[in-house]
C-alpha cells in the first residue's frame, strides 16, 4: 500500500509538471517602465489560452489586442492584429490550437500583446469627474521595429 502511495504522488508530481511547463508569464508594462501585471500564456487541452491580469493596485484593463504567428509582426498597429477586444472575454483569449498557424521548425509561436489601461489619479475640482493616467502596455520581448516605437513580441515555445 505504502510503495503504490508513494508511486502515485510521483505520477500527479509528473502530471502537473507537465500542465506548468507548457505555459509561461511575461511582464506586461505600461508606458515603458510601469509593471502592471503579467500575460501569462499556456496550452489548456486543445487551446492556447492568453490571460491579461493587471496586479498594480488602481491599474484597470481596457482593450486588448492580440497577434499569433509563425514570424515576428511587421507593423505595431495592435488594431490590426487577428484577436481584438471582441475575441476576449475580461481579457482572457482562448484559441483553438488547430486554428494558430503550424509552428516554426523548432515549435515555436510569435505572440504580441497590447492593451491599455488606466489608472485614476485625481478628481477635476470643476466637474467633479474623474482624472485618469491612461498607458499602452506591451508584453515584455523584443521590439517588433527597433528604433521606431517600444512594441514588443515573444517567443512562445511551450507547445506540445
Amino acid at each position: 500500500m505504502r510503495k503504490f502511495i508513494v508511486i502515485s504522488i510521483v505520477l500527479l508530481m509528473l502530471a502537473g509538471f507537465a500542465i506548468t511547463s507548457s505555459a509561461m508569464d511575461v511582464t506586461l508594462w505600461a508606458g515603458q517602465n510601469i509593471n502592471v501585471g503579467n500575460l501569462n500564456v499556456k496550452v489548456d487541452g486543445t487551446d492556447l489560452v492568453v490571460t491579461y491580469t493587471i496586479t498594480e493596485p488602481g491599474w484597470e484593463l481596457g482593450d486588448t489586442h492580440l497577434y499569433v504567428g509563425t514570424v515576428a509582426p511587421t507593423k505595431s498597429a495592435p488594431g490590426r492584429f487577428p484577436y481584438g477586444p471582441e475575441d476576449a472575454a475580461g481579457g482572457v483569449y482562448t484559441i483553438p490550437l488547430d486554428e494558430l498557424p503550424d509552428p516554426d521548425v523548432d515549435g515555436n509561436i510569435v505572440i504580441a500583446a497590447q492593451a491599455e489601461v488606466k489608472k485614476q489619479t485625481g478628481v477635476d475640482p470643476d466637474t467633479g469627474e474623474p482624472i485618469y493616467q491612461e498607458e499602452t502596455v506591451w508584453a515584455e520581448g523584443l521590439e517588433i521595429r527597433p528604433d521606431k516605437n517600444w512594441a514588443m513580441y515573444f517567443i512562445f515555445d511551450e507547445l506540445p
